[in-house]
């Protein structure tokens, strides 16, 4: 610690401490940044957690103190921005004791008591597990949903229909003060576009897996194209598709990779064949 500051320097600037306590003493809450997950021996999963400015001095948020839904892969949290409550300060190691869970506990509360059933809301996806996405509501609050619901086109796997960060509607289906859950839904994008086949459509190449495509033609919409190399595109091209197949009950949109010159030469083959059969009649 210096007692007097540097020149140009404010003694201010090199106080790391005083926010810590203060926060502490006060029970307000402090952004974090999580860096990693370790396991230490008698808390078994942590998260290692950084805050801005206060290089050196690490925070620790244990599993029990996530405040996440039971079975949330932790480590789908780092690099990611969280707010804790400072439990405790070990100044001689450069240790901050953290919990997430005090400080969503609180937000959890208040939203409940100002969300109404189905009310559509904005959420941010801030986990994709094997099984379930997670959505944070606001305020830090995480509701889990399972693979089933949260699939909105048949045959896309979650991670590629989902990406960390995005932003997506979703429904409130269930509120409970006393057991404090909160249960929400995406809403339904088949219900809101109509596609028919031969349309020409523009899409997004979102991921490319083998010998298929995924194409996001509309928020929540993902179309499967069969996939070659000599196609042309790569992940993230937007590139025009025409509509193959479309069944909205089932959530599939089949596209085929437009193309103009294919298509003059099937209309010249069709008035071809048409023409000799025309013919042949007579």
């Amino acid at each position: 610690m210096f007692k007097i500051a540097p020149e140009g320097f404010s003694l201010e600037q090199f106080d790391l401490w005083t926010e810590l306590y203060e926060a502490k003493e006060r029970g307000t809450l402090i952004e974090a940044l999580v860096v990693r997950v370790k396991r230490l021996e008698v808390q078994g999963e942590t998260w290692e957690v950084e805050f801005a400015s206060k290089p050196g001095i690490t925070g620790i948020v244990p599993a029990n103190e996530n405040g996440l839904p039971n079975g949330t892969p932790m480590n789908e949290f780092v690099g990611q921005k969280i707010i804790v409550k400072i439990k405790g300060v070990n100044k001689d190691e450069d240790l901050v004791a953290c919990s997430r869970k005090e400080a969503v506990d609180t937000m959890l509360l208040r939203l409940i008591s100002q969300l109404e059933e189905n009310e559509v809301i904005n959420a941010v996806v801030r986990a994709i597990g094997r099984r379930s996405v997670y959505l944070d509501i606001g305020g830090g609050v995480i509701v889990r949903v399972n693979q089933e619901k949260a699939r909105l086109s048949k045959g896309v796997p979650l991670n590629v229909q989902y990406e960390v960060g995005s932003v997506l509607k979703v429904t409130v289906v269930a509120l409970d003060y006393e057991k404090r859950i909160i249960e929400v839904l995406p809403v339904d994008p088949w219900n809101l576009w109509q596609f028919n086949r031969g349309e020409i459509v523009l899409g997004k190449v979102v991921s490319i897996r083998d010998n298929q495509a995924f194409v996001s033609v509309k928020p929540g919409i993902i179309g499967l194209a069969l996939y070659k190399a000599e196609d042309g595109y790569e992940i993230d091209d937007k590139v025009e598709f025409q509509v193959n197949s479309y069944h909205k009950a089932k959530k599939q949109l089949h596209l085929l990779k437009w193309d103009p010159k294919r298509t003059v030469e099937r209309r010249r083959e069709r008035e071809r064949i048409r023409t000799k059969r025309s013919t042949t009649s007579k």
